[in-house]
């Protein structure tokens, strides 16, 4: 089977972080003996790739013969559907659909076309199928049928290791307590200034936390993320709105506690894992959430409850699929 994956998300080497999970997906498809291209536009480094997009999807399409084509955003859905010779499969990832989005729509009003809900509704109906990364967005697309499927783990690169040595690799003091904001603090959807105020109350009003520092997946290359969560007593996650955040999954893969905002489905990934919380958008809250969890043991048991999102069995509900959307058209 030949898949061509058509996305707006994969990393590069100035934004590493961005896509990740696409690509571990992609690399666990190889391995699942799928042979795959990927058709990556870079928007991010130059809004014209989106305007030559359609002239480099449908060239990919008459060079080479695909079973299947795997789209990662509504802009590569909208643009592969306009095509039916190939079946499109579509993982959904876009949070906004949920809303939450003011402060970033403010900030960036461009987004109003990115974040339309009427354009990934549109997609949604013409796809042959659609892959759910969290249970909370089927409502909003309108597609019953679609499969929910959270984006898998690499489970080899996110283990525990130990505190001390994941703090000598990055070059952070052995003598602080670090809380880990995973996301570039830039991005206003995420909310830095709410984490940062929250670890700020923490230690101004509690002694004992005076040695707590919050640090930020600032642009980090993928594989340099485990060293971060490792070297921090919790995750703190911040947002207005998410799909389902892979930072969560990996972090409690890493058994490092997660407290989080109630956003995408970080409430089903936390539930009955002592350690970690869902918290309200209330720096004063998360502040006390933050003193109870770094009182608490620094590791919890998390990455027993997330083998089942490993990349392996991603990657196989993936190839179940591919043969299923083929079968369906060929009929």
């Amino acid at each position: 089977m030949r898949v061509l994956v058509f996305t707006n998300m994969f990393p590069t080497a100035e934004f590493p972080f961005y896509g990740s999970f696409v690509k571990d997906e992609t690399e666990a498809l190889r391995r699942a003996g799928v042979e795959l291209d990927v058709y990556f536009v870079n928007g991010r480094a130059n809004k014209l790739a989106y305007a030559a997009m359609p002239f480099g999807f449908f060239a990919r399409l008459r060079r080479t013969r695909y079973d299947v084509v795997h789209v990662h955003h509504s802009f590569c859905g909208l643009v592969a559907t306009r095509q039916r010779r190939v079946p499109v499969v579509w993982t959904f990832h876009e949070g906004e659909i949920t809303g939450g989005t003011a402060d970033a729509l403010r900030e960036q009003p461009i987004k109003h076309v990115a974040y339309s809900k009427r354009m990934k509704q549109f997609v949604a109906r013409r796809v042959d199928a659609l892959v759910l990364v969290a249970e909370h967005l089927r409502a909003p697309l309108g597609r019953p049928d679609a499969m929910y499927l959270p984006a898998g783990i690499d489970f080899d690169l996110f283990a525990p290791t130990e505190s001390s040595a994941a703090k000598r690799r990055l070059g952070l003091s052995g003598e602080k307590r670090y809380v880990l904001f995973p996301a570039v603090p830039s991005r206003v959807e995420k909310r830095y200034e709410l984490a940062k105020r929250a670890v700020e109350i923490a230690r101004e009003r509690t002694p004992e936390m005076r040695d707590v520092e919050l640090i930020a997946l600032n642009n980090v290359p993928h594989e340099e993320v485990p060293y971060y969560m490792n070297a921090s007593e919790a995750v703190l996650l911040t947002s207005a709105f998410e799909a389902s955040p892979v930072v969560i999954r990996e972090a409690l893969a890493c058994n490092v506690p997660v407290l989080s905002t109630d956003v995408g489905d970080a409430r089903v990934m936390l539930e009955g894992i002592a350690g970690c919380a869902i918290v309200p958008p209330d720096s004063e809250r998360i502040a006390e959430a933050l003193r109870v969890a770094l009182r608490s043991p620094r590791r919890v048991a998390g990455r027993a409850a997330m083998e089942k999102y490993s990349l392996a069995n991603s990657a196989r509900a993936l190839v179940a699929l591919y043969r299923d959307v083929v079968e369906r058209r060929r009929r």
